[in-house]
């Protein structure tokens, strides 16, 4: 009981603080959170515009616990028994046979992933210290997928005398393979788990549509010669498809919850064309209520229940290292660092179930690198030499170590900042 009282008093806690924190949030609707990854801010009246794109390598593996390297299918290759299919037990029960040795094969399923995603922001120099704006994400994802049953070693197979008078096993759909069942398909196994458990088929997907949008605003409180401090917070918005518990190899789009966001961002300034950046980020989840799988385990991805749980997502602490130097008036070379961690996700339900399953390993941790050049035509403007002020950019990006489900990926960035 004491430990109930003391959870419940830190969700009164945490309640009072979204209560205090939303109205003001509420607010910035219309602005944007920025993505410079340093302290500045626009000018007054100025406008900027970014797009970029975000091109992924081919993404087959992900950092499993631990932080080793596994292959993102590999929950889903697996000895298809009583364990995945508890209909196989009625087999064994019918037939004498002991527990766990029924079984129509072993599921094969390679799948990797393409990702290409592409961002828009437009941010306002409301005041020369006060900075407003939106960000759209747009995603472009594919799961590549090839699925098969291997039903070398199947122990059960179809009754080839189903529906015919003088059936010997009384119209069992399945019979031991020793007494004369005929080995699945894999359509057939498709079709078992259409009927039994209401999934989808396992397919190749691909889905494209907005992800979450955010608004915010950056102050810079400060700026001396050798320092611009400021602070970065906005909301994100629940604008992208979220997951489809009855789909397998779909890849969900946004996270289906609000979330406030809070930046603290810290430049020095004080060598010449030199900014060396640390940004400590914050996001702080809102409970919300979504559809999903009440899994047996978190490594077994197929059950036939499912249930409209609370759930309320870990909150998210980065932190970013960074250090920009202009080597020749308008290039620029970066090279940055973050970590960031999430807490576990807290999953709660009215049928009884047992929800730990959908909140192990979803404490993830994560290490990222990037490398990026720029080309900015700012000065040559201010100069009236270039009629645009403008930067390019491109950058390389890779997540390098994690753990807990963090994919491991690479990608090259190009963007395009156009200043009026």
């Amino acid at each position: 009981m004491r430990q109930y009282d003391a959870k419940k008093r830190v969700n009164l806690t945490r309640a009072s603080l979204i209560v205090l924190l939303v109205p003001v949030m509420l607010l910035l609707l219309s602005l944007r959170l920025s993505y410079a990854d340093d302290a500045s801010v626009l000018p007054k009246g100025i406008f900027k515009t970014q797009m970029v794109g975000k091109f992924y390598s081919n993404v087959d593996e992900r950092y499993g616990p631990g932080g080793h390297i596994e292959d993102v299918d590999v929950d889903f290759n697996a000895l298809l028994n009583s364990n995945v299919f508890p209909s196989l037990s009625l087999v064994e029960a019918g037939f004498g046979l002991p527990p766990g040795f029924a079984n129509i094969g072993t599921s094969v399923i390679d799948f990797d992933f393409d990702f290409n995603l592409f961002e828009f922001d437009l941010h306002y120099g409301l005041t020369d210290r006060l900075t407003i704006g939106i960000h759209i994400p747009y995603w472009a994802v594919k799961n590549n997928v090839d699925a098969r049953v291997d039903n070398t070693h199947a122990t059960v197979g179809a009754n080839p005398y189903l529906g015919q008078p003088g059936d010997p096993f009384g119209g069992a759909p399945l019979v031991p393979v020793a007494l004369g069942g005929v080995p699945l398909t894999t359509d057939q196994v498709q079709n078992m788990l259409v009927e039994q458990f209401g999934y989808k088929r396992i397919k190749s997907w691909s889905g494209r549509g907005l992800s979450d949008i955010e608004v915010g605003f950056r102050y810079q409180y400060l700026k001396t010669d050798n320092w611009r401090l400021a602070v970065t917070s906005g909301v994100r918005i629940p604008t992208g498809e979220e997951d489809d518990p009855d789909d397998l190899m779909d890849y969900p789009l946004g996270s289906n919850a609000w979330a406030l966001l809070f930046n603290f961002n810290q430049d020095y300034i004080g060598i010449k064309n030199l900014v060396l950046n640390t940004t400590f980020r914050y996001e702080l989840y809102l409970p919300d209520e979504e559809t999903l799988r009440i899994l047996y385990d978190v490594d077994k991805p197929i059950t036939p229940y499912k249930e409209k749980v609370d759930r309320d997502y870990g909150d998210i602490i980065e932190l970013e290292i960074s250090g920009a130097y202009e080597f020749i008036q308008g290039w620029k070379f970066s090279l940055l660092y973050k970590y960031g961690f999430s807490s576990e996700n807290d999953i709660d339900g009215d049928m009884g179930y047992v929800y730990s399953s959908l909140e192990d390993e979803t404490d993830y941790s994560e290490h990222v690198g990037i490398i990026g050049l720029s080309y900015s035509t700012i000065e040559l403007y201010k100069q009236k030499k270039f009629a645009l002020p403008m930067t390019a950019s491109i950058s390389y990006r890779n997540r390098f170590a994690g753990s807990n489900n963090s994919l491991r990926s690479e990608y090259i960035g190009v963007g395009l900042q156009i200043f009026f």
